[in-house]
């Protein structure tokens, strides 16, 4: 299915699953943002685009660090919330509508760049993939996370999800949150290794890790919620850390690639 209009009016507030109200939503989207912005940062300021900027509060911040800031994005919803989120934080963020497949820009003209939570929206990825390498300087990074749709917590819920369904048939008719197919507003299910596969005609790889574990795991928010904050926090950060350094496991995997030299140019 084509996703392009639908990219070009989503917005954030089509997001109803019960799962985003709960304590280890709160917590994945604190360390995916925190880290991300620290990966996108790392060396020289300069220039910074986020190719699918949403609200914008990641190129914001790094705004306030300092990097001349762009962001991009093909809907017109998510870029007048990101011009209202930009002006309430005193930033000057530059905003451009887009897409990824064809980014608006000259060559190497970018030292940082953001792609987060959207490759599974593209219609062409490789395409979007060879436009990052080509905005990016030489020494540029792109900092590339996704959903992992071949992590533990995935595998094994839709592991529980068919035990349910076999001994509860009403349940057949329910959608749960890793359910697959994914909702038809993606194009597909990223996983690590894909993501990486992805990369690698473009990019050599930098870093890479991973965000979280149990995310959206059946039961595991509202646990969580009954439980004090301190003990929360910790039974949270337990998993969060194995799955950074397993981010084949982890629930969203997070790449930092730099562009590969041209063919008969050595790399700087």
């Amino acid at each position: 299915m084509d996703t392009s209009g639908y990219q070009t009016h989503w917005h954030a507030d089509e997001i109803s699953d019960s799962v985003a109200s709960n304590p280890d939503t709160a917590f994945i989207f604190d360390a995916w943002d925190r880290l991300v912005q620290r990966s996108a940062a790392e060396g020289n300021h300069g220039r910074v685009i986020d190719i699918s900027c949403g609200n914008a509060r990641d190129v914001t911040q790094l705004s306030q660090m300092g990097w001349e800031a762009v962001g991009m994005d093909p809907s017109v919803q998510q870029l007048q919330d990101a011009q209202t989120a930009t002006k309430e934080a005193g930033e000057r963020v530059h905003l451009v509508r887009g897409v990824a497949e064809f980014l608006p820009f000259r060559k190497d003209v970018f030292d940082s760049l953001i792609c987060k939570s959207a490759l599974d929206h593209y219609v062409d990825r490789d395409q979007a993939m060879s436009e990052c390498s080509r905005v990016l300087t030489p020494q540029g990074r792109a900092v590339v996370s996704a959903n992992n749709y071949g992590g533990l917590t995935v595998r094994t819920s839709r592991l529980g999800y068919r035990v349910v369904r076999a001994v509860w048939p009403a349940a057949r008719k329910m959608h749960f949150t890793w359910d697959s197919p994914v909702p038809w507003q993606h194009t597909y299910e990223c996983t690590f290794a894909n993501t990486r596969d992805l990369g690698e005609p473009h990019f050599d790889v930098v870093e890479q890790y991973g965000v979280s574990l149990l995310w959206g795991f059946p039961g595991w928010g509202r646990f969580l919620s009954l439980l004090p904050h301190a003990i929360r926090r910790v039974l949270l950060r337990g998993p969060h850390e194995i799955g950074r350094r397993l981010p084949r496991l982890a629930d969203v995997c997070v790449f930092v690639w730099r562009p590969k030299p041209a063919k008969g140019k050595p790399a700087t």
